[in-house]
């Protein structure tokens, strides 16, 4: 057999990064304006980043009954991305 192409799913995850993102951006950016502190901006950009990275996994063990194991480590790791894109949000925010 052979081995996975990394590349592609590199790229999708890329992708899925930007999205997430862009969402973040969007709904922080329409909620708080230019010059909002830093944890104001990480505390928002932070919550919206991990419903877009972990909440929709959710729905894989409760319909696709994937185990909840799976699933916690996934929202731990949804939160570890919330949390870096929170703090680059509240780094980069206008002042």
């Amino acid at each position: 057999s052979r081995p996975a192409a990394l590349g592609p799913r590199l790229l999708q995850w890329s992708l899925y990064c930007v999205v997430v993102s862009v969402f973040a951006a969007y709904l922080t950016g329409r909620a708080l304006g230019t010059g909002a502190g830093y944890l104001t901006v990480f505390r928002f950009a932070g919550a919206t980043a991990f419903a877009g990275y972990a909440l929709a996994q959710w729905q894989d063990s409760i319909w696709y009954k994937r185990k909840w194991s799976t699933t916690l480590k996934n929202t731990f790791d949804g939160l570890v991305y919330a949390l870096l894109t929170a703090g680059t949000f509240g780094w980069l925010w206008p002042k």
